[in-house]
């Protein structure tokens, strides 16, 4: 089982640079997963593409992204240097962000995991990459203390540092970005384990790394000795005793044989570790002899054992064909009966015993003597390494396994995926049975949650072989794998039948600012942009689709694998279907549907609506619409302008009417016969030919300025008077004035007149 460890914290915290020191010290690879998102945006920057655009990232379906050596390669170059630029740093935020990159980078962390010992850091590695992980340490440390260790790699690296405050709130910004961003924001794990580095030399941090690592180590020991017990108890099979015998240089030893359990299926073998399935022979208790004595093992045996390990492929002579030995008695003593063997010889003199049962191709009908001869040279496997420096015992079974497991390697780098019957759920995941292999899907690799695999025991599953496990013969497989490579068969399937004017039931899966993406068919998604969701122009997606929503679209655009989708050309174009039989000029009829302070939206059919701006509403320039109109209300308009570009239709209703202020006869200083019409705080609004004025309460001088009613009739004099700036003002006070004058000065005529009339007559009187 492969070794995980998970290094979080916020930037600058140190992590990388501990991830490297303790991958070095215990051997594992370094998975740096801020790399990765400095090599996708990198790449993004070559590729010139627009950042804030997550469907440009499609790119990734075609890159290579891989570790060796703790340098990172995209597309397999040493990008190592590249991706610490300054540029690089100030767009991996935005970058890493995205929904689709980060599904992409997951996926292939969760890859390496699956092929070696890794230590990986980032911000979500033990929370989402890598939840089941041995162990999860969150790294942190001050923000002035990563402050400075970011000014110092920038310094290392002879780029643009700035001063200590700005790092700070750039710190401080990266923090908040992280921690608050939807998709795996940046968070303690509830069982990682949190180291201050604050005031910590990285030695000190990497040495309590490795002592917790050892610590760990020893709890995954005793784990694997349980799944190793639960994977005897699955096979209860028949019972047998072996003949073992330990033969010394010099004499033949009596033993007895120590009975354990026994599984003869050869599949079983490959499911179970080796030193807990097979039988495992001891010599007899010399306390138990009294007839013989067990020379010890010599130190020179023990130490020809050391160079060789369980499942190794050896080279051989056969020494011997023992053969079978029935019961026997030597005086009390009772002799088991022994089984037919080879007896082979390894190069430098280390000896073991090929039995029957261990042995490939044989017949029931056949003996090993039909099968060997003295001399032969032989190729086998070791099944069994006893620790007291004993006999091997060897096995052509397990050679022709392993050997057959070897093709697997050669398909590892192919999109390869067979079918594997479930046979039980174990610590570590699910063990599998693949023709005559075994197979292990670790629950990393499971397309359920953790929870679900016992529901999957029994049933036939889609797997991908990701590593060959020699040390135990069998394939360590990956549903998710699997899944990937079958969705990308389907894809290529459908994708070759696909053209442009198809039509598609799809369902909406997921929804951004600019559209949504609709799947068509099983993992086959296209970009259904929002432009294109209606005739009408859509301001936010969400207020037409939700995701889960059924949804017909036609394919209109084919780019690669981009598929570009219409909601709006299965649906009937309202908008031009209008516009055709409309002509600016016309006269129309429309439902006030909105009042705002620039003006009155109007429908002008349940589907297509116009706009009358407020200074098309009336000719007075200070006309309060909530005053005029209300919603609902039909009201009938211009048409004064159609934009078909912009799909907008700009209304008037004054244009319907003569403009009063270009028809007005009066001039400023007239006295004029006026209505009063509306009451305000401070004066009266008035009209003279249809044109509204306004008339001060201060004006009023004969009466009480309150005691003028709505629709009374006065004179006032016109003091202002601007037909441009549609502005009228009148006083009563000034008519009155005036009227006062003019009736004095009538008076004052009248009286001229008759004095001059009486002197006339008296004259003409005394001339009689």
């Amino acid at each position: 089982m492969n070794w995980q460890i998970a290094i979080d914290g916020p930037a600058g915290s140190g992590k990388s640079t501990i991830a490297q020191a303790v991958a070095k010290e215990l051997g594992f690879e370094h998975i740096d997963t801020g790399a990765m998102y400095r090599a996708v945006t990198l790449k993004a920057l070559k590729l010139k593409i627009n950042l804030e655009n997550e469907e440009e990232f499609h790119f990734l379906e075609t890159t290579k992204i891989d570790f060796e050596s703790q340098k990172i390669y995209l597309d397999d170059q040493d990008v190592s240097k590249a991706i610490r630029s300054l540029e690089v740093t100030n767009h991996v935020s935005l970058v890493s962000k995205y929904g689709y990159v980060r599904k992409k980078m997951v996926t292939l962390q969760q890859f390496f995991v699956a092929n070696k010992n890794v230590i990986m850091d980032g911000r979500d590695i033990g929370t989402v990459v890598l939840p089941q992980a041995n162990l999860k340490i969150y790294l942190n440390a001050n923000v002035e203390e990563r402050a400075k260790r970011r000014m110092k790699e920038r310094l290392e690296q002879h780029q643009e540092t700035g001063d200590l405050e700005t790092t700070i709130k750039e710190i401080i910004d990266r923090d908040y970005k992280d921690s608050t961003r939807l998709i795996s924001p940046l968070k303690k794990a509830d069982d990682a384990i949190e180291i201050d580095s604050s005031n910590l030399s990285v030695e000190c941090v990497v040495k309590k790394i490795i002592s917790l690592v050892f610590e760990r180590g020893y709890k995954m020991e005793k784990e694997l000795k349980n799944e190793n017990v639960e994977l005897q108890e699955q096979t209860k099979e028949q019972k047998e005793e072996l003949v073992e015998e330990q033969v010394t240089p010099e004499e033949e030893v009596i033993t007895e044989v120590v009975t354990e359990e026994k599984v003869e299926t050869p599949e079983v073998v490959a499911e179970e570790k080796v030193e807990d399935e097979e039988e495992t022979l001891e010599s007899e208790d010399s306390e138990a002899s009294e007839t013989t004595e067990v020379e010890e093992t010599s130190e020179e045996e023990t130490a020809k054992a050391v160079k060789y390990k369980e499942l190794q492929i050896v080279s051989g002579t056969v020494v011997e064909v023992i053969p079978e030995q029935p019961e026997n008695k030597a005086g009390s003593k009772v002799i088991k009966a022994k089984e037919e063997r080879v007896l082979i010889t390894l190069e430098d003199g280390q000896e073991g015993f090929l039995f029957k049962r261990d042995t490939a191709g044989i017949k029931e009908d056949e003996d090993l003597i039909d099968l060997f001869c003295e001399g032969d040279k032989v190729e086998v496997a070791i099944k069994k390494i006893f620790p007291d420096g004993g006999k091997f015992i060897f096995s052509t079974i397990l050679l022709n396994k392993r050997k057959e497991l070897e093709k697997f390697g050669a398909e590892l780098k192919r999109d390869t995926v067979f079918t594997a019957k479930v046979l039980k759920q174990i610590q570590v995941g699910l063990l599998m049975k693949y023709e005559d292999f075994s197979c292990l899907l670790p629950t990393s690799q499971a397309a359920v949650a953790e929870d679900e695999l016992a529901t999957l025991v029994g049933k036939e599953i889609s797997v991908a072989p990701i590593r060959v496990d020699y040390g135990r013969i069998r394939i360590i497989v990956s549903q998710i794998l699997a899944d990937r490579i079958n969705a990308r068969a389907d894809k290529k399937t459908f994708m070759e039948t696909l053209e442009v004017g198809q039509i598609y039931d799809g369902v909406v899966k997921n929804i951004e600012r600019y559209g949504a993406f609709v799947e068509i068919s099983k993992n086959v998604e296209g970009l259904l942009h929002i432009s294109e969701i209606d005739h009408s122009r859509v301001f936010k997606v969400e207020k037409v689709l939700n995701v889960g929503d059924s949804v017909k679209v036609k394919v209109i655009k084919l780019e690669k694998e981009h598929i570009g989708l219409s909601r709006k050309a299965l649906i009937p174009n309202y908008w031009e279907e209008y516009i055709n039989g409309k002509a600016v000029g016309e006269l129309t009829t429309g439902k006030v549907l909105e009042i705002n302070n620039s003006g009155v939206v109007m429908a002008l059919t349940p589907e297509i609506s116009g706009f009358l701006p407020k200074s098309e509403f009336s000719w007075d320039r200070d006309v309060k619409l909530e005053d005029s109109v209300k919603v609902d209300e039909e009201l009938e308009v211009k048409i004064i302008e159609i934009d078909a570009t912009k799909k907008r239709i700009i209304l008037s209703k004054k244009q319907l009417v003569v403009n009063p202020w270009q028809s007005l006869s009066v001039k400023a200083g007239d006295v004029v016969d006026a209505k009063v019409t509306k009451a305000l705080p401070e004066g009266f609004i008035v009209t003279i030919d249809g044109v509204e004025g306004y008339l001060p309460k201060s004006t009023i001088r004969s009466i009480d300025p309150n005691s003028v009613e709505i629709d009374q009739e006065i004179k006032a004099k016109i003091r202002v008077l601007d037909p441009e700036k549609n502005k009228l003002v009148l006083s009563m006070r000034d008519a009155e004035e005036r009227i006062e004058r003019e009736t004095f000065k009538s008076t004052m005529d009248l009286q001229d007149k008759m004095s001059n009339t009486f002197g006339d007559y008296l004259k003409q009187s005394k001339k009689k």
